[in-house]
């Protein structure tokens, strides 16, 4: 689409610094304004900028406030995908600079847009950030009890694995030779214990939005008949992506979680690198502990929804199928654990956007 002017914002909770690029003449007008969308509003409409317009500014912590806001009042807004922005190379950075650099990139087209949520979407996706910024504080106090024991050369022997009732147990129970000793560990179990209930609570929280949400519960339906992929990790999919149609194919969607390897090419020769760990961390996490179930067995009948249509259950079964070959050659070929799982966290990428989008 061609517009006349674009208006970039470099947007924070207080302040937007706004350039509104006239693309006709070339001119540019720039200002300081509040946080206050209304504000941002009043100055377009005093300055009678050439239409069509529309504005710009960068995904972030400031969210999608501004871009409904804007919406509403019949003003275009796209939020830019920071991740997929081309990299800068001037050496000097501000605010300006920064609002005036995308209005430029979405005058060149390079500007990948980033899907708006609903503020309803929004909470669903501040819920299932919450659950995993809690599971992984709790992942850190555990590390923590592990690395003390560690340390004070204490051994628990009595079950193979920790965590365990029998280990709380033990833990409970358990007196150091030095009485401080006693006092950070009793301390930093607290820490694991009190993290556990939260998670707990949190979950308990998901389970009543789920059971509330009829739609809800139907889409995450298809996502749970894909092994390795429980209710929280389908109830972040859709709460994170939504609307999987809005990708062109597998490939696009492993693309947007950052699953896919970097490479450096040039003539003839092709160099693939790491992943390139763009997008969106929090599924990208998710999808990589669902890959490493592949490497143990999977039981192929399960639990028949009525609301899956036989053949998506039927994809599902062929993907745990092909996964765990794949998870076996990859393994006869000696390759590193966590880059073999991030491998089938990648294919499975492609088939978990094929089940979502396959017709009811």
């Amino acid at each position: 689409m061609s517009y006349s002017t674009i208006v970039g914002i470099d947007a924070h909770a207080r302040k937007n610094s706004v350039c509104a690029l006239v693309l006709e003449t070339g001119e540019v007008r720039r200002s300081t304004l509040s946080g206050d969308p209304a504000q941002l509003v009043s100055w377009i409409d005093e300055n009678d900028f050439p239409t069509p317009l529309h504005c710009v500014y960068e995904s972030g912590p400031t969210g999608f406030g501004l871009a409904r806001s804007l919406g509403g009042e019949g003003i275009p807004c796209t939020v830019a995908a920071v991740s997929k922005l081309p990299r800068r190379t001037d050496r000097q950075k501000n605010d300006k600079r920064d609002a005036e650099w995308l209005a430029r990139m979405l005058a060149c087209g390079s500007v990948r847009p980033v899907r708006v949520p609903s503020p309803e979407e929004e909470a669903l996706c501040h819920l299932s950030r919450l659950r995993g910024e809690v599971a992984a504080d709790l992942r850190r106090a555990k590390q923590r009890v592990a690395s003390f024991l560690l340390l004070t050369r204490t051994s628990y022997t009595l079950t193979k694995a920790r965590w365990t009732k029998t280990f709380y147990q033990w833990a409970g129970s358990y007196e150091f030779e030095q009485a401080a000793d006693t006092f950070v560990f009793r301390m930093k179990m607290n820490a694991v214990l009190r993290l556990a209930e939260r998670l707990a609570e949190v979950e308990s929280e998901i389970l009543r939005i789920i059971s509330g949400s009829a739609e809800l519960a139907g889409r995450m339906a298809r996502f749970e008949c894909i092994h390795g992929i429980g209710r929280v990790g389908a109830f972040s999919l859709v709460c994170e992506v939504y609307d999987f149609e809005r990708f062109r194919n597998g490939a696009a969607f492993a693309s947007f979680m950052g699953l896919v390897p970097s490479e450096s090419s040039s003539g003839g020769k092709t160099s693939h690198g790491k992943i390139a760990k763009t997008g969106n961390s929090h599924l990208r996490r998710i999808l990589v502990e669902a890959a490493g179930c592949y490497s143990r067995g999977f039981k192929a009948v399960r639990r028949e929804d009525p609301r899956v249509p036989e053949a998506v259950r039927a994809k599902a079964e062929k993907c745990a199928k092909r996964l765990m070959g794949r998870r076996a050659a990859l393994r006869k070929r000696n390759v590193n654990p966590n880059k073999a799982k991030t491998a089938i966290a990648r294919e499975l990428c492609e088939w978990i956007y094929h089940i979502a989008v396959m017709p009811a």
